[in-house]
């Protein structure tokens, strides 16, 4: 079974052109599924039925994980199933009838306007060596919505200071263009300018990391859990202890593009949606902006 998830790993980055972070998502879905099954005695992934891949599904949700975990792991085993059918290394698909559990639909957090400026009011810059390139990162995570992965990857020939974008390449290595603020473009410069030569400098080399955009302490490319780790630092005076991630940023931008009266297509455009739907969840209003709408658009009103 392991050389056909292998088959199945190369057949995604090379026809069907996955991320690399989506990759290693359906590498580790499958890993799992390969030790339950070793568990169970089964080696060979034509002695796989529907019976077994139910007790699969039960396996994940009596150990404790989300449901949105089991329905990913669930959608990760129906492609690959999927695959060996088409392919003609098994006469039918034992996954074709599997109904993973639905999703919770469950409406991002976003942060107020007055949350990202009081906590910008309180970085001071002279905290630590990386000062600029952290407020550069959260600035321009709110200014674009870019996923933290696309942030991570992004090159300096990528960023047109000039023009004020930035190009992405986000999921299924498709490109897009995000137009960026002044506000966001100045901390970027300042970084490049001041910080980044001197954090390039710590690396073995002396150079650090020739293309990356941002790079950590070290000079080399700076990782995803190292944005991460940026952004929580960034937003932790926030009253009421709530902890910010770079998804919170995304969700914000979109909140409040939307709330600004920017459309729905628009707002999926920059995100990089392919699915209107997944931009849907974001038209959320709270009860304030209810009363008003209704007390602006009402004739009795």
């Amino acid at each position: 079974m392991h050389a056909l998830v292998e088959d199945y790993l190369r057949f995604l980055s090379a026809e069907r052109n996955v991320s690399p972070e989506t990759l290693r998502a359906y590498r580790e879905d499958l890993r799992v599924f390969e030790e339950f099954c070793g568990r169970a005695g089964v080696e060979d992934a034509a002695e796989v039925d529907h019976r077994l891949l139910r007790r699969y599904l039960a396996n994940l949700q009596t150990r404790g994980y989300a449901r949105s975990t089991v329905a990913r792991r669930a959608s990760s085993v129906k492609g690959f199933f999927r695959f060996l059918a088409a392919r003609g290394y098994l006469k039918e698909d034992p996954a074709l009838a599997l109904s993973p559990p639905k999703r919770e639909r469950r409406l991002p957090r976003a942060l107020r306007l007055e949350e990202i400026e009081a906590a910008e009011e309180k970085h001071n810059l002279h905290v630590y060596s990386t000062s600029l390139r952290d407020m550069a990162i959260v600035e321009l995570l709110y200014a674009t919505g870019m996923r933290v992965g696309e942030l991570t990857h992004l090159d300096l020939e990528d960023l047109d200071t000039q023009r004020g974008e930035v190009r992405v390449l986000g999921k299924g290595r498709k490109e897009r263009v995000i137009p960026v603020h002044d506000a966001a473009l100045q901390l970027v410069r300042k970084y490049l300018e001041k910080e980044r030569p001197v954090l390039a400098a710590n690396s073995p080399s002396g150079e650090g990391e020739e293309k990356a955009l941002f790079v950590g302490v070290r000079g080399g490319r700076l990782s995803d859990r190292g944005v991460r780790r940026v952004v929580e630092r960034f937003f932790q005076a926030l009253d009421g202890g709530r902890r910010v991630s770079p998804h919170t940023l995304r969700h914000s931008f979109a909140t409040h593009l939307l709330h600004g009266g920017a459309d729905l297509r628009t707002v999926q455009e920059l995100l990089g949606h392919v699915d209107l739907s997944t931009t849907q969840i974001y038209t959320h209003l709270d009860k304030g902006q209810l009363k008003e709408v209704f007390f602006r658009t009402h004739p009795r009103a």
